[in-house]
């Protein structure tokens, strides 16, 4: 749902304010003086009282700025607030607006995937907040290479690094990958599927992995490659691109149980011939 908002002389203009289905987003103009912007969102879970979004979940876009909150509880109220910070990061309050209330929605759990399984499939639980003890990474087509994850195994670097500490089935530690832009294969650390692109893959599929992969926003692409799913339980994607894929946008394999892919578009992969022609 779209949120009302003022548009006062010397504050951050809003140019949107949306409600979605365990998430919201805010979209603005540029601050004439602003370096950066923080950016508070509450209610809900969050309670009466302002907190800080995570940076990623911050984006400029030059002609506009657009911030995400994600992991919401569906069916309460949400307000973000927008201040612009100078070029010291120091916050210039007397610029700061704040959106309406924002009424999130729920994902529909009432697929085959989620068939007597009350735990919630990937990192959320069914009440559309992260699982307790859960890890969140964000990734760029900058850090796709470097970014890092501490879990119950201890700490690894780089995207498929990190989902491949999974495949020993000594994590403990549900993993919520947060996809900022596009993340090509070019980006990767390494591919754990020669064919496919990015491996998500458990020793069996006995313990649950607790994996969800979601794109942040509207622009969340993964390029150049696609997704092998194999072996697991409790694996999650859901609001992303794929385009260009190696061989298949998303190859659930192999013994795979309450796996569960939605919000996802999928576009044409790699001209390979015969019955890929036109990829």
């Amino acid at each position: 749902n779209m949120g009302l908002y003022d548009n006062a002389d010397g504050k951050v203009r809003l140019t949107d304010a949306r409600g979605w289905l365990e998430s919201a987003y805010v979209t603005f103009s540029p601050y004439p003086t602003a370096k950066s912007y923080h950016v508070y969102v509450k209610g809900g879970l969050y309670g009466n009282s302002y907190t800080r979004l995570d940076a990623p979940l911050v984006r400029d876009y030059g002609t506009y700025g657009r911030a995400d909150a994600v992991g919401l509880r569906p069916a309460d109220d949400y307000q973000f607030r927008i201040v612009p910070t100078d070029v010291d990061d120091h916050e210039i309050t007397a610029a700061a607006t704040e959106t309406a209330p924002l009424t999130v929605q729920v994902y529909d759990r009432g697929g085959f995937a989620h068939f007597n399984y009350a735990d919630g499939v990937g990192a959320y639980q069914n009440d559309g907040t992260l699982k307790p003890g859960t890890v969140v990474v964000y990734v760029t087509a900058s850090t796709a290479k470097t970014v890092q994850a501490t879990l119950s195994s201890g700490r690894f670097t780089g995207l498929q690094a990190i989902l491949t500490a999974y495949q020993k089935g000594n994590v403990t530690n549900p993993l919520a990958v947060r996809i900022i832009g596009c993340v090509s294969a070019e980006d990767m650390d390494a591919l754990g599927s020669s064919s496919e692109g990015i491996q998500i893959k458990g020793k069996n599929n006995e313990k649950p992995l607790n994996i969800t992969f979601e794109g942040i926003g509207n622009d969340a692409t993964i390029k150049n490659m696609g997704f092998l799913v194999r072996n697991a339980q409790s694996v999650e994607l859901r609001n992303l691109g794929i385009l260009y894929c190696m061989d298949d946008g998303l190859s659930f394999d192999t013994n795979n149980l309450h796996c569960w892919a939605h919000h996802i578009d999928f576009f044409y992969g790699r001209n390979k011939g015969g019955d890929q022609a036109k990829g």
